[in-house]
């Protein structure tokens, strides 16, 4: 296992995808939040407990930013992992003596790695260019909630990719993975808002005041809902509970997939 990890670092990091997708969620950061992210200041409050700071910058820029990022990056990872099939890598690995199963666990790692490293640093990076514009709170208060939403949020971000997972094995071939992905990201992030039109909003807000459980249970949602400054230790259980539900759902009916299917 620790053989095959280390052949897919090395494929990663000389991937042209992996450092194309990460420019591409970097730059579309920097520009959304550090050049022209002063809105995020004044605009409708998209999640509960906004405050007039950098906390409340970080809180609406990664609210509103998060989901097209895991689009982009989403569907360039599935497509990545598509391609060891298509350029029979994988056909190689099992030759080599390597199980599916830790293939099929260094792809999820790996996956889950290229989602963690592209989205919320490139967020974060975003709103510290406006650190020294903006009042600041302590870092007694910033450090621990950013503890609790990194934990949270890429505890979401695997779930919603693991439904990738599911793709990569079921088509094993790059452009249908990449493009069955990026259609399921983006139906995923759009039953959201629709899901959220019949609720009534907070007063002065874009967040509804008493979530139903279709909405507690969707994770693009959560995402929205991990950023609430005043979460509770339930909520955060549930947040983090519906997430590894999601990722266990996805990824034993993936590595089923995987364990039967016949490698072209």
């Amino acid at each position: 296992m620790s053989n095959l990890m280390k052949h897919r670092w090395f494929e990663l990091r000389h991937q042209p995808a992996f450092w194309l997708t990460a420019a591409i969620c970097y730059v579309f950061s920097f520009f959304m939040i550090g050049l022209s992210g002063s809105h995020y200041m004044t605009d409708t409050p998209m999640v509960a407990g906004v405050t007039p700071d950098w906390r409340g910058l970080f809180m609406n820029a990664a609210a509103d930013c998060i989901l097209p990022l895991i689009m982009i990056s989403g569907a360039f990872t599935a497509m990545m992992l598509g391609q060891q099939f298509s350029s029979r890598t994988v056909d190689l690995e099992i030759a080599a003596g390597h199980s599916r199963k830790e293939i099929f666990a260094s792809q999820s790692i790996a996956g889950f790695a290229v989602i963690n490293i592209t989205v919320l640093p490139a967020i974060l990076i975003g709103c510290l260019c406006w650190a020294g514009r903006v009042p600041m709170l302590s870092a007694a208060l910033v450090v621990p909630y950013l503890i609790r939403v990194f934990f949270l949020l890429l505890l979401l971000e695997c779930s919603v990719f693991s439904a990738c997972m599911l793709f990569v094995v079921l088509y094993r071939d790059t452009a249908k993975t990449m493009a069955v992905s990026a259609l399921f990201l983006l139906i995923a992030n759009w039953t959201m808002p629709a899901l959220e039109a019949s609720e009534a909003r907070a007063p002065g807000a874009l967040y509804p005041l008493t979530p139903t459980l279709p909405l507690l249970l969707h994770p693009a949602f959560l995402m929205r809902y991990a950023l609430y400054s005043a979460l509770t230790p339930m909520q955060g259980l549930w947040t983090a509970g519906v997430a590894v539900g999601w990722a266990v759902l996805f990824l034993s009916a993936a590595y089923c997939v995987f364990r039967r299917c016949e490698l072209k």
